[in-house]
């Protein structure tokens, strides 16, 4: 009985990953579009200052991925992701 239970715990705690997994966005063209094209639809104006943030973090993550540095891509593609939760 304590091995199902430890079972069910175990499976329980990777039920939550996928949560913070979904939050963390990959260096592919599908995610650098999707931002691209949150970026360009932004217009409301309060949020002028979020807007360039993310531009800017976008221009870094599209030269970092022509460098081959993904890490980096990802990082300044989260980033601007960030900027445009941030309202």
């Amino acid at each position: 009985m304590l091995k199902y239970a430890i079972a069910a715990t175990v499976a329980g705690l990777f039920t939550v990953t996928p949560v913070f997994a979904d939050e963390m966005m990959k260096c592919d063209d599908a995610n650098m579009m999707k931002m691209d094209t949150m970026v360009k639809e932004t217009t409301d104006p309060a949020m002028k200052k979020q807007m360039e943030m993310a531009m800017s973090e976008m221009t870094m993550a599209m030269d970092a991925k022509k460098a081959s540095k993904m890490d980096e891509c990802e990082m300044h593609l989260n980033k601007a992701a960030m900027e445009l939760k941030a309202q």
